[in-house]
């Protein structure tokens, strides 16, 4: 029983180190691909769905590295005790960075966001795009710049009007009384500025205002339009968000939405 007992600690302790070294260097490996995913789609070498292809072939090499580094540190555990870190540290960096990576993307799809890729103050007006529809023309925009108010795909049929009313209720014009029109439309354009959006056009004649976003990794650009009218007694601010691309915005455009809106209301997020 000793003997077994011994040989076995032999065993631990002499690939615990081993295995915390190849997963590690497999969990590197699988960052470092899935951090390319999105630059690689950027610079036109990949596709779209290749360049997820990629991103979840990264995500699975993660797994199996940050498997290995469990492994190797409780290998360590048992077979060095008190000094496991100095022995199978290298297990305890690959579990931190394989977390590290793994968190990004789920704390995207843990929004819980409805499957729509735009999102409006106004459903029976919606602010139309004008000068930036050249620009999605250019880029071959999959989705339409009109509003559609139902989308097919994957096999199902969803109410956009609906999904956003159900989830993003919160989402409504902005409304300003006792000022003139001048000052408002300053306002909405003071905030594409805050926003840090490229602007398209600025059309205080129109009552228009085009830009889009454009995100860091994947480089996926959403177009926005902003609408300054008159109503009652009040002038208005309408805003409609859309990505070019995409069925799903992952919560995107609804988060911009709001963070403008925010800005120009000048009510700070909580």
């Amino acid at each position: 029983m000793a003997k077994a007992y011994a040989a076995g600690a032999r065993f631990t302790e002499k690939y615990a180190a081993k295995v915390c070294s190849i997963g590690l260097t497999i969990v590197g490996l699988g960052a470092l691909v899935a951090a390319l995913s999105g630059p690689l789609y950027q610079a036109g070498i990949v596709g779209l769905v290749p360049a997820f292809d990629v991103l979840r072939y990264a995500v699975y090499a993660l797994g199996a590295g940050a498997a290995l580094c469990v492994i190797g540190f409780v290998f360590g555990l048992i077979a060095f005790k008190s000094d496991v870190l100095s022995n199978a540290a290298n297990g305890l960096l690959g579990i931190i960075i394989a977390g590290a990576v793994f968190l990004v993307p789920y704390s995207q799809m843990s929004r819980n966001a409805p499957p729509i890729h735009e999102i409006t103050t106004d459903f029976d007006n919606p602010p139309a795009f004008i000068d930036i529809v050249p620009l999605r023309e250019a880029t071959n925009a999959a989705n339409p710049p009109q509003y559609v108010p139902v989308i097919k795909g994957f096999g199902r049929e969803v109410d956009v009007m609906q999904m956003q009313k159900d989830v993003y209720g919160d989402i409504q014009p902005l409304r300003f009384k006792g000022t003139n029109y001048e000052a408002v439309f300053e306002k909405a354009l003071q905030g594409v500025e805050d926003m840090n959006w490229t602007l398209v056009s600025a059309n205080p004649q129109l009552g228009r205002i085009e830009a889009y976003d454009k995100t860091a990794w994947f480089g996926f650009i959403d177009d926005v339009v902003i609408r300054v009218e008159a109503q009652p007694m009040a002038y208005e601010i309408d805003i409609r968000s859309k990505s070019r691309v995409g069925f799903g915005d992952i919560g995107a455009n609804a988060e911009r939405v709001r963070k403008y809106l925010r800005s120009v209301s000048g009510v700070s997020a909580h």
